[in-house]
């Protein structure tokens, strides 16, 4: 008996550096970008109390990219990044995010990783290794 997202990869591992001006966010799926349809990954990063938070998104439709962004909560404004940030070598995926898309939220900040497909939900507050926070 399948699951009803067997089909589509899941998050294994992932991780995140800081260094200087870049924030390197490396996924590890287990398996291939789907080649039709919609999937999105990212990252949501908090202040310890939530009050101010960061998404950090990568979205390929049909096998391609279509979005590298972060979103911000408390300004309610989405920066669109070059897509050259980003990476896809067999089952991981690289993001060259800006390391202000986290700024401001201090060092004791919470960060996980969250996956969809075709919209809907498949993996939230997945675990991210963290290094240089």
């Amino acid at each position: 008996m399948s699951t009803p997202h067997s089909s589509v990869p899941q998050l294994i591992r992932v991780s995140a550096q800081e260094n200087g001006d870049r924030l390197c966010v490396r996924f590890q799926l287990s398996k291939s970008m789907p080649t039709h349809g919609s999937y999105l990954m990212g990252m949501v990063a908090a202040s310890e109390d939530y009050s101010h938070q960061r998404r950090l998104s990568i979205e390929f439709v049909n096998g391609d990219l279509v979005d590298f962004s972060t979103f911000n909560h408390e300004q309610v404004d989405q920066e669109h990044h070059n897509h050259s940030g980003v990476t896809l070598d067999g089952t991981t995926v690289t993001a060259d995010f800006p390391a202000s898309s986290i700024g401001g939220l201090g060092r004791g900040r919470i960060v996980t990783a969250y996956s969809h497909a075709d919209g809907e939900q498949l993996q939230s507050r997945f675990p991210v290794d963290t290094e240089g926070f």
